[in-house]
């Protein structure tokens, strides 16, 4: 499911369909519509909306690129999962609204750090795949985790996870079959979302939908639950086979990220049709998580 390839300067191309982009100047912060990719081999991409390459955030942390959020500041934060012993990896980073490293924040990590997610009061959660696999939650400026929660799991740990409208109820994966939920606000583990098994089996990253339902990776398809954890569509692109992080775009549709290819593909949520692509030139099992700048 790992690998551990170099880190070091990708060369990036472009094909966005349809190919109707304006040349554009190169952001200097990251702005609303932003895409960013995190790497495996360390690296995180950053394209402008349109899907023009914009930079490379590269900083002194060792440790593979993971699921990555943004807080209200506009500061972007990326897990660092364990490498090896965990003498390198095993941290959150955090770059600032310019792309600028600012090193490891937070403490407490016990092994491999997959995911995060800020909540509306700018608490940060950490979902752990390896070790206890609990979720640390941080209160804003993560310092100590101020809480731990045991969570319920597969596979893995605490894959990827997102937080309802509602801003308790935790959705979140476990490298298995399930969209598993638990309640951060009491600390209770609830039953799981999907009313079936998902089609790919091992799940991956996942977005709450304003209806209720869900979209989750799921090997070679993305899966779309509705607000009854019913599978209603799935979405996949000639080529792929399994599909890890992703995250809407807030105008309909939403990008996906192909582990196997290391392309990025853009689907109209409703029909289910590719709008767009981003071919990373990365090696094969590189591209992880991916996040839009609201």
């Amino acid at each position: 499911m790992k690998t551990r390839a170099g880190i070091g300067l990708l060369l990036i191309s472009l094909v966005l369909l349809p190919t109707d982009h304006a040349a554009t100047a190169l952001n200097l912060a990251f702005a609303k519509g932003d895409v960013v990719v995190s790497l495996e081999n360390g690296p995180v991409l950053w394209w402008l909306p349109d899907g023009t390459p914009n930079r490379v955030l590269l900083g002194p942390e060792t440790g593979t690129g993971e699921g990555m959020a943004f807080d209200a500041g506009g500061n972007l934060y990326v897990a660092r999962w364990c490498i090896a012993t965990c003498v390198g990896g095993n941290t959150v980073v955090m770059f600032d609204a310019m792309g600028v490293p600012h090193g490891a924040v937070g403490s407490g990590y016990d092994c491999s750090p997959h995911t995060i997610v800020f909540d509306r009061l700018g608490n940060a959660y950490v979902g752990q795949a390896g070790c206890s696999k609990t979720i640390l939650r941080f209160a804003p400026g993560m310092a100590a985790p101020n809480r731990e929660y045991a969570a319920a799991g597969e596979t893995a740990g605490v894959f990827w996870m997102d937080l309802a409208a509602n801003g308790c109820t935790m959705f979140y994966t476990s490298y298995g079959p399930n969209v598993k939920r638990l309640d951060v606000c009491t600390g209770l583990q609830l039953s799981n979302f999907n009313a079936a098994p998902l089609p790919g089996g091992s799940a991956q990253d996942l977005r709450v939908l304003p209806d209720g339902g869900v979209i989750v990776s799921s090997g070679a398809v993305v899966a779309r639950l509705n607000a009854a954890g019913v599978l209603v569509q799935t979405y996949s692109a000639a080529g792929e086979s399994f599909y890890s992080g992703l995250d809407l775009a807030g105008d309909g549709t939403f990008w996906a990220g192909g582990y196997e290819s290391s392309n990025v593909t853009r689907f109209d949520l409703a029909s289910g049709a590719v709008v767009g692509q981003i071919h990373t030139n990365a090696p094969a099992h590189n591209v992880v998580g991916i996040r839009v700048k609201r």
